[in-house]
């Protein structure tokens, strides 16, 4: 009985936590809940404490007012149980303009309080990069939507740069310039590049353009894009693209030779992390579950122990770890030049 009590104790503060994340600095949350639960100020002041329990009645009120979730509260409490957030990328309901906005909210919250962090394990190149260029989000994007996805629209589609949409790479822009704000690390590997290069060449032998010459400036891009990662990784931190040098927020660059799984996120804000882990290679799972991100933090710990930071220092291996990529994308150069001759 004891233990029921204290994980309701437990799951009713981590409930007001989730409310209070999300109130405004000016908006009083016992004068919030008075007015929408219609009790005292007292009684609102003895459930924040867990004095009293929440009624069902109280909670599903509380839910549908803030937005927050009571499932995530209640299994917060548990050690066993996780709950995750996840909205699955279609055409329909969640597009994939929906996700980049999605997204950038996220790294907006994120960006908006102090000391924060985020550490990325980049089995793929991160998803904020591909907007440096629009010729790669755009590639990127319409290879999300038709092939990985298989949205029905761009089932007969050919990619062409003159279709692209300003209006989605415009998003990606913003999301590029939030990411850019905030310290980050990033795990990388030789294959971590591989992806887009994989496409580009599938794309090429399928004949999936409208002009086959695009493949080469889609290419040129992404050379220009490694180089300016290696200027990132050289300087210690993030800059804008060409004359753009003004210093933003920090960036380790890490290679890790031995073991990326998958893309898997964790955001530090102070005590508060967050977790995101890819599913069916696009969709992220999202927990603030305490133990989980814990957990994910000492793995991300024990990774970087075994791997070789290349940036700021270790010029030696870092031009190393870019000579392979810069090979790996002369390889590509000419697997498309045959082709498209």
């Amino acid at each position: 009985m004891e233990e029921i009590v204290d994980r309701t104790y437990a799951a009713q503060q981590f409930f007001f936590q989730q409310i209070r994340d999300k109130l405004p600095p000016h908006i009083s949350l016992v004068d919030e809940m008075e007015e929408l639960l219609e009790i005292s100020q007292d009684s609102a002041y003895r459930r924040i404490r867990g004095e009293k329990e929440l009624s069902f009645g109280e909670m599903q009120k509380l839910v549908s007012h803030f937005g927050v979730s009571a499932d995530i509260a209640f299994n917060a409490a548990s050690e066993n149980v996780v709950s995750f957030r996840y909205n699955p990328l279609n055409s329909h309901t969640f597009t994939m303009k929906d996700y980049i906005t999605s997204a950038y909210d996220t790294v907006k919250a994120i960006s908006d309080k102090s000391s924060c962090k985020m550490i990325y394990a980049a089995k793929d190149i991160p998803l904020f990069h591909y907007f440096m260029f629009d010729e790669i989000g755009a590639f990127k994007m319409f290879v999300w939507q038709k092939t990985l996805l298989g949205f029905p629209e761009f089932e007969n589609k050919y990619f062409s740069l003159a279709a692209a949409d300003p209006e989605l790479l415009a998003l990606g822009k913003k999301l590029l310039k939030e990411y850019n704000l905030f310290p980050s690390v990033e795990l990388w590997n030789e294959e971590t590049i591989n992806s887009v290069l994989r496409q580009l060449e599938f794309y090429c032998e399928s004949r999936i353009f409208d002009d086959m010459l695009e493949a080469k400036i889609i290419l040129d891009k992404i050379e220009e894009y490694v180089e300016h990662l290696r200027k990132q990784a050289e300087l210690g931190y993030k800059i804008g693209l060409g004359t753009d040098q003004k210093k933003l927020g920090s960036f380790e660059m890490y290679n890790n030779e031995v073991f990326l799984s998958d893309n898997t996120i964790l955001a530090t804000m102070g005590e508060k992390k967050i977790t995101f882990i890819t599913h069916n290679a696009l969709n992220f799972l999202t927990t603030t579950n305490n133990k989980f991100c814990d957990t994910t933090h000492e793995w991300f710990d024990n990774l970087i122990k075994r791997s070789s930071l290349i940036s700021s220092v270790s010029e030696k291996q870092r031009n190393q770890f870019f000579s392979k990529i810069q090979n790996r994308l002369k390889q590509t150069r000419e697997k498309v030049k045959y082709m498209i001759d």
